[in-house]
């Protein structure tokens, strides 16, 4: 269907189409503010009116519908220029590490300072910030206190 004959009809039609409110559709299409909920539910069910927004709301539809596809495409292809390249490293190591025992495969795991793990990864110390490893907890330095006052207790006892 064609462009409206009324520019104030199109304008309607168009902001309608894009979810704007009839009332405020049709104060924005430069309508008066008097009347305006019924004037507008009047415009609203106007047969060309009706049928331009039913027109112009498939056009957004439709280019909502090819920009997700161009968007899904795109990831799509993100994607595959990972698994690419992550193919490519497993075998590059599978050839660099084909005499490691766990290499053979391709999916050899290094460690956080860069050391090949084998078999198991290495114990894990518990982080100086943890609990009961901070500098200033109370059972630490009455443990730490306790051990000082036992251990020169001893030495008194052994001079």
């Amino acid at each position: 269907m064609p462009v409206l004959a009324q520019s104030k009809h199109e304008k309607f039609a168009q902001l309608i189409a894009k979810g704007v409110s009839a009332t405020n559709a049709y104060l924005s299409a430069g309508y008066a503010k008097v009347g305006a909920a019924q004037n507008a539910s009047r415009l609203i069910t106007n047969d060309k009116v009706l049928a331009r927004i039913k027109e112009r709301q498939a056009e957004v539809a439709e280019r909502v519908v090819s920009a997700e596809i161009r968007r899904r495409n795109w990831r799509v292809q993100v994607l595959q220029v990972n698994l690419d390249r992550m193919r490519a490293l497993i075998e590059a190591r599978a050839t660099e590490y084909a005499e490691h025992p766990a290499g053979a495969s391709g999916i050899l795991v290094k460690g956080y300072h860069g050391a090949t793990w084998s078999i198991s990864p290495p114990r894990r110390t518990p982080h100086p910030s943890s609990p009961g490893r901070r500098k200033n907890d109370p059972r630490r330095i009455a443990n730490a206190r306790a051990a000082a006052s036992s251990s020169s207790a001893r030495r008194l006892e052994v001079t």
